[in-house]
């Protein structure tokens, strides 16, 4: 995997390995990569080809540089800012606690400078040579953090005996977000496991209480860089 030079515009690509516990691959090129606060029900491994990558994760500046890589586990709230220089880099989305990510990241920086590149099979194979269970079929998914669903926040305040006020000032200490915005949060990774599984575009965005398709994908681009056709083809 040795990209062309990136475009400022990042471009984000994902596959989806079969015969593998990797819930999907993706890769990001481009100079304007910061995206702003959200989380993944899976854990996240991001390997560093080019450029610099940069995420605030609870509070904290994590980076890496080519050759480097981190680990953002499922469920924690992030946002990712620009650097200094165009980046080049792949992420992977495992079922949390599947693998052992320090490993992979070590595998993947050997492979990296034994190499000078990286291919899907690479990442694939690297990740599998690490993985911390042999157990068959479905791989775990991460359930929800936000506890039993609710469609407003004054209606989870009433379930928490609390006020709205209240209610919002908590769960923004204890998940990093406001109420509001985990909830939409949640149903954008609702309509990424429905894009996994191939359903037609407007039937998410139904599905998961969006006003209809063009708002499904002015909110999933904001939140992932990419819309949810090109997210879907992956």
């Amino acid at each position: 995997m040795t990209p062309p030079p990136s475009p400022a515009r990042p471009i984000w690509d994902y596959w989806r390995p079969n015969e593998s516990g990797i819930v999907e691959l993706g890769t990001v090129r481009g100079l304007e990569v910061a995206l702003p606060v959200h989380f993944h029900r899976e854990d996240q491994v991001t390997f560093v080809l080019a450029g610099r990558r940069r995420f605030v994760v609870e509070g904290e500046l994590c980076e890496a540089g080519p050759g480097e890589g981190m680990r953002i586990p499922a469920g924690t709230p992030h946002r990712s800012l620009r650097g200094p220089d165009e980046v080049v880099c792949v992420n992977l989305y495992t079922p949390p606690g599947l693998y052992a990510a320090p490993e992979v990241i070590a595998g993947l920086a050997r492979h990296w400078r034994r190499t000078g590149g990286l291919g899907w099979a690479d990442l694939t194979r690297i990740a599998e040579d690490h993985r911390l269970s042999n157990m068959t079929g479905a791989a775990p998914v991460a359930e929800p953090t936000g506890g039993e669903p609710w469609d407003s926040v004054g209606e989870a305040a009433r379930r928490a005996g609390m006020s709205r006020e209240g209610f919002s000032r908590r769960f923004r200490k204890e998940h990093g977000v406001p109420p509001h915005a985990f909830r939409l949060q949640e149903r954008l990774n609702d309509a990424r496991l429905l894009l996994r599984a191939g359903e037609p575009i407007a039937a998410v965005a139904a599905d998961t209480g969006f006003t209809d398709q063009s708002h499904l994908g002015r909110c999933f681009r904001r939140a992932f860089g990419v819309t949810p056709g090109r997210y879907r083809a992956g």
